[in-house]
């Protein structure tokens, strides 16, 4: 390479141009909806401390708090807070009971066949018929 440098379109100042381990993107890559969403459901997922009206302390999962606290803004009077409320109970009730069913199936599958293998388990079919 001569001594002289020619500067133009393709070739910046020797001053200009990228030191040597210098990245060109040193924010990186911007973070896409569904890593938001994974960080968002992290941190919603951590355990948080709650009072109860008695006074006790008791963890809850950070949605659960959210929830509560909708619930209870709600409740107070603040019309958005529970219709948003109901709108998420709404949404999440059949999926609660559709995963409560699975679990009902799973265990009358299980009964029968501890039932074919010889075991007894009549007292376990009255309690799971109590709970439903």
């Amino acid at each position: 390479m001569p001594d002289t440098y020619d500067i133009g379109y393709g070739k910046p100042p020797k001053s200009g141009q990228w030191k040597k381990g210098q990245s060109g993107n040193p924010k990186g890559r911007p973070k896409t909806r569904s890593d938001l969403m994974k960080d968002a459901a992290a941190i919603l997922s951590e355990p948080v401390a709650a009072r109860t009206p008695d006074g006790r302390t008791v963890s809850l999962d950070g949605y659960e708090a959210a929830y509560l606290a909708l619930c209870k803004k709600g409740l107070k009077g603040h019309v958005p807070s529970l219709i948003k409320a109901i709108n998420i109970m709404l949404e999440v009730q059949p999926e609660m009971d559709a995963r409560e069913n699975q679990d009902k199936q799973r265990r009358e599958e299980i009964l029968a066949r501890l039932e074919k293998m010889g075991v007894d388990v009549s007292g376990s079919r009255r309690v799971s018929a109590d709970t439903s």
